[in-house]
């Protein structure tokens, strides 16, 4: 299974998405964080199961409104 090192002072720091395949690795990058913000809170974890999912989005020209003046018309 892979490793990770999270930094979760920083959401936004791609080397969160980094996967390491010891835990050793993970363990030395946290290391690694830490040297270079030493306030940050870092944890390494071992991942057991990997989500994805994709989105399709499309898009095409809208029909044409029906007129609603036949409903304006009284029915005989």
């Amino acid at each position: 299974m892979p490793f990770i090192a999270v930094n979760s002072s920083n959401g936004f720091d791609m080397a969160n998405n980094t996967r390491y395949a010891t835990e050793a690795e993970a363990d030395s990058r946290a290391r690694e964080i830490l040297n270079q913000f030493p306030t940050a809170q870092v944890f390494t974890a071992q991942l057991l199961k990997d989500y994805s999912a994709k989105v399709t989005v499309t898009a095409k020209t809208p029909a044409e409104p029906v007129s609603d003046a036949s409903a304006d018309t009284p029915s005989a």
